[in-house]
């Protein structure tokens, strides 16, 4: 009797471990790296900064943009660095911007990205018209266009992102 026992428990134990790994594994399958969606961005608050310079060549205008990074996914992402053109009332400012990041956005979360861009003075000559607007107080208009790219469990992941104001 002794016998038949110990080749069933064996069986019982292996049907167990079995199952629960089967589990395990169909639970982690819904977050499989092509189901982790790309979060949703806001602009929250653009603020320039003019820098007028003698000789005018060294003058510029910094720009700090703040965006809300809204994380729909079940896990938290890290945001390691943006890349991004910018337009300024449709006219395009700068390209291939790289700015790095490093902001975690937790589960479900939100989290702020804050960019900094400065315009340099071969830039400003083709923003003249915008420059006179907003001195004398009229709202420009942003494009910021690029990709977003997250550290996450599955590797790093590429994401586009694309903002308006108005």
């Amino acid at each position: 009797m002794k016998r038949t026992l110990i080749p069933a428990t064996l069986l019982t134990a292996s049907c167990i471990v079995l199952a629960a790994v089967t589990l395990a594994l169909s639970g982690c399958r819904s977050l499989l790296p092509d189901h982790i969606v790309n979060p949703s961005y806001r602009l929250r608050s653009v603020i320039p900064h003019v820098a007028i310079a003698l000789p005018l060549t060294r003058s510029a205008i910094d720009f700090d943009f703040t965006i809300v990074v809204d994380n729909p996914n079940p896990i938290g992402v890290h945001l390691e660095w943006l890349d991004f053109d910018l337009a300024i009332n449709d006219t395009p400012i700068l390209h291939s911007v790289r700015a790095d990041q490093g902001v975690n956005i937790p589960p479900h979360g939100v989290g702020d990205i804050h960019l900094r861009t400065r315009v340099e003075y071969s830039n400003l000559k083709a923003l003249f018209r915008e420059i006179a607007d907003m001195v004398q107080g009229n709202r420009a208009s942003y494009r910021i266009e690029g990709n977003a790219y997250y550290h996450t469990p599955f590797g790093l992941k590429r994401f586009p992102v694309t903002l308006y104001s108005r």
